[in-house]
């Protein structure tokens, strides 16, 4: 998105701001660090909001907590291998622009919202299989059936939730009976994102009734999610009530570690790395190899037979 730097003496506060966008333009007009920056050609604000695009799209202000960021963050890390300290810099364009509105009166109140730890990157969590299913009877128990099928689809076909929300039902090829994740073979890019998921024999019912001939091919498969932070305000609910029950479940715990779940699983379950490392889409084998779990259940076996 381009944004043009407005001189000082001829901006006008608007009377009203709800979106990000509104609200990092409005950042970047009466902040005057922020204004030189960009306007001196560096541009670094504004390549850390398109970041943040690519992956929230432009989410209301109300909606942006320290667990929206650090899953939009963990999306971010996973696809351009950036270090902390890198996406930590689209934390402080974050907090800067909540508490600028903060003080303009856009808004009532800044969240807290941590930065990531800048020492090193620790290995992905992941959810048990047995914790997996106690989310989706989670969300089940809450009348929430589009989102216990959600999360069955991320935990075991590894997709993205962007993936997710944007599959559709020609999408699912089942003479072949996998996911075509980037589009289908006819209208697929040149991208390296594009991928063929085996679909695990857990998916096979509810997306067979997503599918159904009511449906037409074009037709998105999850359409109660339109967007991220519709998918995170439901979300959070039932990872809330998840952190009381079982207190392995903690702050590190996103809709990505349901991704993360599906990678940890295959690996340590003996599938080859380079092979989940495809139905992942990671652009790289170090990156894959990373999910292994430590301490694993086999690893005391182990030890325990000597």
């Amino acid at each position: 998105m381009d944004f043009t730097i407005i001189p000082a003496t001829v901006y006008e506060k608007p009377e009203k701001i709800t979106k990000f966008s509104q609200g990092f333009h409005h950042t970047l007009q009466v902040t005057p660090t922020w204004r030189q920056s960009e306007a001196g050609g560096k541009g670094n604000n504004i390549r850390n909001f398109n970041k943040l695009a690519e992956v929230w799209g432009d989410p209301p202000l109300t909606e942006i907590d320290h667990d929206f960021v650090h899953e939009t963050l963990a999306e971010i890390q996973e696809e351009t291998e950036n270090t902390n300290s890198t996406v930590n810099r689209a934390v402080s364009t974050i907090k800067k622009v909540l508490n600028v509105c903060a003080r303009s009166g856009f808004i009532k109140f800044v969240p807290v919202i941590d930065k990531l730890p800048e020492d090193k990157r620790r290995r992905p969590t992941f959810y048990t299989k047995e914790q997996v299913d106690r989310l989706v009877q989670i969300a089940r128990e809450r009348g929430d059936d589009a989102m216990a099928e959600a999360i069955l689809l991320s935990a075991y076909s590894g997709l993205r939730q962007g993936e997710c929300r944007r599959l559709h039902v020609d999408d699912i090829d089942w003479r072949n009976n996998v996911l075509l994740v980037g589009g289908t073979a006819d209208t697929r890019t040149k991208g390296r994102n594009y991928r063929e998921v085996p679909i695990h024999p857990a998916l096979e019912p509810l997306l067979k009734a997503r599918t159904g001939l009511d449906r037409g091919y074009h037709d998105i498969i999850f359409d109660e999610f339109p967007n991220q932070w519709n998918l995170h305000r439901r979300w959070k609910h039932v990872k809330r009530t998840m952190s009381r029950e079982d207190r392995t479940v903690t702050e590190r715990h996103y809709w990505k570690t349901l991704r993360n779940s599906f990678i940890t699983w295959h690996l340590d379950g003996g599938t080859p790395s380079m092979k989940v490392k495809g139905w992942a889409g990671h652009s790289s084998i170090t990156v894959t190899e990373g999910y292994y779990s430590h301490n694993t259940d086999h690893d005391h076996s182990l030890m325990a037979q000597v």
